[in-house]
């Protein structure tokens, strides 16, 4: 492939590309959205994840929020100390830990969500609900597709 003076423009129609450029620019925007709460993206993906899925201990935390381990230790150490998060002996095994939100955590969440929601409302403007669904079903099957690599 031999590029002209101007380009071969193949770049907008790639798509690992596009997805790269797409969330770089949501956590950007996100990022100014959350700074005016006094949180961060991490901080919120910890809360959302816990959100979600109730207990978890610090493997899933980390593989739910594909955020580094030692990050993770630390923003639970952060949300603990400030009461939003507790550790707990896990029930089934109590050489293992997990995390839950507190009372304080969940209405922190609360808190923080319609930030989260109005920056995803921004993001899918003009998408009627049937597109929106079409969207995530594209993105869970990409999503699928990579899980492993083949």
């Amino acid at each position: 492939m031999i590029a002209d003076k101007n380009g071969d423009h193949w770049l907008g129609k790639f798509v690992p590309y596009l997805i790269y450029r797409i969330t770089n620019q949501l956590n950007r925007n996100l990022r100014l959205r959350l700074r005016r709460s006094g949180i961060n993206i991490a901080r919120w993906r910890v809360l959302a994840v816990l959100k979600d899925h109730g207990r978890m201990n610090m493997s899933q935390i980390v593989e739910r929020t594909i955020i580094e381990q030692p990050t993770v230790s630390r923003i639970v150490d952060q949300l603990e100390r400030e009461g939003l998060a507790c550790r707990e002996t896990c029930d089934q095994d109590s050489r293992f830990v997990q995390v839950r939100l507190t009372e304080a955590g969940e209405q922190a969440f609360v808190d923080i969500y319609p930030t989260a929601t109005r920056h995803q409302e921004q993001a899918l403007q003009g998408f009627s609900p049937g597109e929106i669904k079409a969207l995530i079903s594209f993105l869970e099957r990409i999503q699928n597709n990579i899980q492993t690599d083949q």
